[in-house]
């Protein structure tokens, strides 16, 4: 169906191809990530990155005390005889991380890839075990980047002039995130730490200590030792190369560059309190993601069933009682509710009172966004709902992106996890029944899924896509829809061929087309095929420049960690408000 809407032709660009995302050389090390369990908040943290339209090159080092280790072990086999082998040895440790990160990454349904120090060709000279980067071969990590956006590559190794690797010494991991970021002209180099910047102290030791906004690279060569490799810190003032220094989810870092500032006191702030409505799939998933994350406290879980056998154990007692519930101190409320009546007052109930709202319910925005918007807005509170659309894929943050760069003329999604899943396993030759089974069991769809079969989810989040594009009313816009029935199910096993669920909305004579359409993926032009569960989009600007994102469209975690995302979206705007907080110049809050 149509909607008729305004253009002003004016605005039109001329271009076409990929719009330019700026590149990040983002670095994690052995104190970020002490253990398997830190997996999933850097996994969250470069999730964030991506969503905000960065490319990522995702450096990282040995899990805590692996390093070590492997070396002890070289020392048995070898004693001091030779060192020729060793860095062989002990370079798995960061092989083994990026693996392990790469594992927590596709959970949550964000793509990368692995860059080894072998395809790196990030060339060495001087000793083996205490080298320094003297070369790089772009081009299969760019090739990377431009398959995914996002690539990982083990620190602290390389390769010497005789063909072997070689390690840069220790804290090398640093000096292959800088190093990186200026062969590869980065827009950012960042390391993480388990400080949120330079101090003049160590803060784990004195409570007094001040945080730095700016640090020359000359004085954080002797106020960052050893937070800082010094040689990366070297590198990076021979190339005025500016890095930045904090902790994950921190809103401003530490910039190392030309000049210093003052050293302040940092005042954290409090844990933020969070009231979540369900706990079934995605309420769990959250549950088990934030088990580690002091930033959030979940405080209240309200539930229709308290008696349910369920796989993570709730944080905090549960209620059925809203009044209960809705009267708890917390300061967001996250809906994960299946029933979109009871998921509408309360969102609406709590906005009024100031608190801030996380939703996940495709339904409650598509259908009550205006006066939920305008709740917020009366009371300065935050209305977020990146998980509505897409699940791990950040559609939303994609179609806005877009949209500031100008007007778009059409977006071509995959928008339905379970659909796509179940269109998959045909392909396979699996029957519909079995299928839909399958779908049920891999928690991609819920017991009830006839809202999915014919169309209507898909159709709630498109019009969520809509509002986002072009600032429409969502619930005045008409979708063709077509249902995936028991003839669909016919037509689609006779054709032998992969079927896809394409969402579309596009621009035609002055309206705004919006249809869900059952087509075989050969007779798609620009949808990327996406497998199982995974969802997919493409928006096209009116002067043919596109944009794309995609990743897991169901499942728990995927669910899960763009909720988080827009937990830590809420936290940034906070610290951004707090009284007499001094942004760095030159940086943006990120």
């Amino acid at each position: 169906m149509k909607l008729s809407i305004s253009h002003d032709p004016r605005s039109d660009g001329q271009g076409d191809g990929a719009i330019a995302e700026p590149l990040y050389v983002l670095k994690f090390g052995g104190s970020v990530l002490r253990a398997i369990e830190d997996l999933p908040a850097v996994a969250g943290e470069l999730y964030r990155q991506r969503r905000a339209g960065r490319r990522i090159v995702a450096v990282v080092s040995a899990l805590a005390g692996e390093t070590d280790r492997l070396f002890a072990e070289a020392a048995l086999v070898a004693g001091a005889v030779s060192c020729r082998g060793v860095p062989d040895l002990v370079s798995l440790g960061e092989e083994r991380t990026a693996a392990l990160l790469r594992l927590a990454c596709d959970l949550i349904g964000l793509p990368a890839e692995i860059c080894r120090a072998e395809e790196l060709g990030l060339r060495t000279e001087g000793e083996p075990l205490e080298s320094h980067p003297a070369g790089l071969d772009h081009s299969a990590i760019e090739a990377k980047l431009a398959a995914t956006g996002l690539v990982i590559v083990p620190g602290f190794v390389g390769i010497g002039a005789n063909g072997q690797r070689s390690l840069l010494g220790r804290g090398g991991s640093d000096f292959s995130a800088v190093f990186l970021g200026g062969e590869l002209g980065a827009d950012r180099v960042r390391l993480y730490k388990d400080v949120d910047g330079v101090f003049d102290r160590d803060p784990a030791r004195d409570a007094d200590a001040r945080r730095f906004t700016h640090i020359s690279w000359e004085d954080a060569l002797e106020v960052a030792r050893p937070l800082i490799q010094p040689q990366s810190v070297v590198y990076a003032a021979g190339k005025a190369l500016p890095i930045e220094v904090e902790a994950i989810g921190s809103s401003y870092p530490t910039c190392v560059g030309p000049v210093s500032s003052e050293a302040r006191p940092l005042s954290p702030g409090r844990p933020l309190r969070l009231g979540v409505a369900g706990y079934g799939i995605v309420g769990q998933a959250l549950a088990a993601r934030l088990r580690h994350d002091p930033r959030f406290e979940i405080a209240a879980i309200l539930v229709r069933d308290p008696r349910r056998e369920r796989a993570v154990p709730p944080p905090c007692s549960l209620t059925t009682d809203v009044g209960a519930f809705v009267s708890a101190k917390f300061d967001i409320f996250i809906d994960a509710l299946s029933c979109d009546h009871t998921g509408a007052a309360l969102c609406r109930t709590l906005l009024t009172r100031g608190i801030h709202v996380v939703s996940a319910s495709k339904r409650v925005i598509s259908g009550h966004h205006g006066p939920l918007s305008q709740a917020a807005a009366a009371s300065d509170a935050h209305l977020l709902y990146s998980a509505t659309v897409g699940g791990g894929a950040p559609v939303l943050e994609t179609v806005a992106r877009a949209a500031a760069q100008g007007p778009i003329g059409e977006i071509a999604c995959i928008l339905n996890g379970t659909v796509n899943f179940i269109l998959d396993r045909l392909a396979d030759g699996v029957p519909a029944d079995v299928a839909l089974r399958e779908a049920r069991d891999c928690g991609f769809a819920e017991e009830d899924c006839e809202a999915d079969l014919n169309g209507a989810d898909t159709a709630a989040k498109l019009r969520i896509v809509a509002r986002e594009a072009f600032g429409i009313d969502e619930t005045a816009l008409d979708v063709t829809v077509e249902r995936l029935d028991a003839e669909a199910f016919t037509r689609i096993g006779a054709s032998g061929e992969r079927w896809v669920q394409v969402a579309r909305l596009k621009q035609q004579s002055g309206s705004l087309e919006a249809s869900v359409r059952l087509r075989p993926l050969s007779a798609v032009d620009g949808l990327r095929p996406v497998s199982r569960e995974w969802n997919f989009a493409v928006i096209t600007l009116i002067d043919g420049r596109t944009l794309s994102c995609s990743g897991r469209g169901a499942g728990g975690p995927a669910t899960a960690e763009a909720i988080v995302a827009d937990l830590y979206d809420i936290v940034r705007r906070r610290d951004q408000a707090a009284p007499g907080t001094e942004a760095p110049s030159r940086i943006a809050a990120s």
